[in-house]
């Protein structure tokens, strides 16, 4: 009967560490096939904004990332980073191959709409110079024609 006792509770143990184990696991890494996980997607916000360009697995990855990309954007730049023209130039830039064919590219349906991006450009307008805010209107009709389907 103790015997019996122990290995119920050794069993029960286990599950109960695998299950702790399994929801313990950083979703952020889950991808599907071809696409890149949030983590991966949040260095390349940092890389290109540091190095202040980018390259085609940058380009690859907004374009497949879509309104998930401005989510990266704000998890991985600081207000005054943001704030530099030099950086508003490279996030409008990502924006802009984020939404370049989002009913074919962006593999997400819910990020083939612009919600989080459209937030994010009303903000960056508020704070930026009048000249600055004319290139965040020009990306945000670009944004908001591709989501929409139109050419």
């Amino acid at each position: 009967m103790v015997k019996q006792m122990k290995t119920h509770c050794l069993l029960l143990f286990g599950m109960l560490a695998v299950t702790q184990v399994a929801a313990g696991e950083n979703w952020q890494h889950c991808k599907p096939d071809g696409s890149y996980s949030f983590v991966e997607l949040k260095d390349l916000v940092r890389s290109a904004t540091t190095m202040h360009g980018y390259s085609g697995w940058h380009e690859k990855a907004f374009s497949r990332a879509g309104d998930l990309t401005a989510v990266a954007i704000l998890q991985s730049l600081s207000e005054a980073k943001m704030a530099s023209p030099e950086t508003l130039n490279d996030v409008l830039l990502m924006l802009h191959l984020a939404f370049e064919c989002p009913h074919t590219c962006v593999l997400v349906t819910d990020d083939q709409q612009p919600r989080v991006t459209l937030l994010l450009l009303e903000h960056l307008r508020s704070t930026a110079s009048r000249t600055l805010q004319s290139k965040i209107e020009e990306t945000k009709g670009f944004v908001i024609q591709q989501a929409s389907g139109t050419q």
